[in-house]
């Protein structure tokens, strides 16, 4: 495995300065990466995926686990431990115009990790042809962000991201702002460039078309946890998490017919402050049982799949009629 990440807790102090409290934004993650290998990261906004990231790639500390990547530990490192790894871990930040700095040229931008890096290379050279390679023309070097559209700045993006042949790209909404026909081309951009870089990638999204589009294996994320995770095609075709049965109904379709098989939840997601006993979703879910108010274990529910639930789902499994949306 190229990443291991193994029990990872981010806590959060908040409210006033003499009575401050401490949230668990991620809470006991575990997780692998494969080389070459798609992984998505799933959930609702506020799920904690983002945060995940942050503590994977070293920008947020964590409070418990381990982030083991290429064999070295990375959870909690100082800069100068971090920053031979960085040559080999990217990151593409969700806003895709606000991460460009606005005073810098893209040739520039796309230069940068060189300079960090300390590596002589020509740098002219190579900007042209990292912009190449994600399908801008080299006359884009001389433009600032603000001339570039959202597409074209995630494409700036990219050619950042894969600019010193990473190992690993973790992609935090990649398709976030764009239209749907820009999102299909960044989408079919970033499968194209991991078949032929090797690239192990991390999306990072709520976007359940991408996922399916592009990622060979999911997790989906509930107030921190996760959930449930396996291979995609197998998730989609039939989830075993309440949740995620959940969130599947509630992904857009063409067909009219399939919005009636939407599930309705009954209540709010609960705060990370006044976290649920047990089971964290039984108070929303519409299978509960007596049984919900205790933990569930995450347990192996198959050869590639984990869930964390008391009563996993049958396939087609349907919740009671009246907590079916119309």
């Amino acid at each position: 495995m190229i990443l291991t990440v193994r029990d990872i807790e981010v806590t959060f102090r908040v409210g006033p300065l003499l009575n401050r409290r401490s949230i668990l934004a991620v809470a006991g993650v575990s997780f692998d990466v494969a080389p070459g290998e798609t992984f998505a990261l799933v959930g609702e906004s506020g799920s904690g995926k983002t945060t995940l990231a942050n503590a994977i790639n070293g920008l947020q500390d964590t409070s418990r686990g381990e982030v083991t990547f290429m064999g070295q530990r990375v959870d909690n490192s100082n800069p100068g431990e971090m920053k031979p790894l960085r040559r080999h871990m990217a990151m593409m930040f969700q806003d895709p115009v606000g991460s460009l700095s606005p005073r810098m040229k893209v040739g520039d931008l796309v230069a940068e990790p060189f300079r960090i890096h300390g590596i002589r290379i020509n740098l002219q050279e190579e900007t042209r042809r990292l912009l190449s390679l994600v399908g801008l023309s080299g006359d884009f070097a001389d433009r600032y962000p603000h001339q570039l559209s959202g597409g074209q700045a995630r494409r700036v993006g990219v050619a950042r991201a894969i600019a010193l042949d990473p190992k690993l790209i973790i992609a935090d909404e990649p398709t976030a702002g764009l239209d749907v026909s820009v999102q299909g081309e960044v989408l079919n951009l970033l499968n194209d460039l991991r078949e032929r870089l090797g690239l192990a990638m991390i999306i990072i999204t709520h976007n359940l078309h991408v996922v399916h589009h592009v990622a060979d294996r999911m997790a989906v994320m509930y107030l921190g946890r996760i959930v449930e995770a396996g291979e995609t095609e197998g998730m989609f075709r039939a989830p075993a998490h309440p949740y995620t049965a959940t969130l599947l109904s509630a992904n857009p379709e063409p067909d009219p017919d399939k919005a009636r098989n939407r599930i309705s939840l009954p209540a709010e997601v609960p705060s990370l402050l006044a976290r649920p006993s047990g089971c964290e979703f039984h108070t929303r879910c519409p299978w509960v049982q007596d049984r919900c108010a205790m933990d569930p274990p995450y347990t192996a529910n198959g050869e590639m799949h984990r869930i964390a639930c008391h009563y996993p789902l049958a396939p087609g499994a349907r919740p009671p009629a009246k907590d079916r949306a119309l």
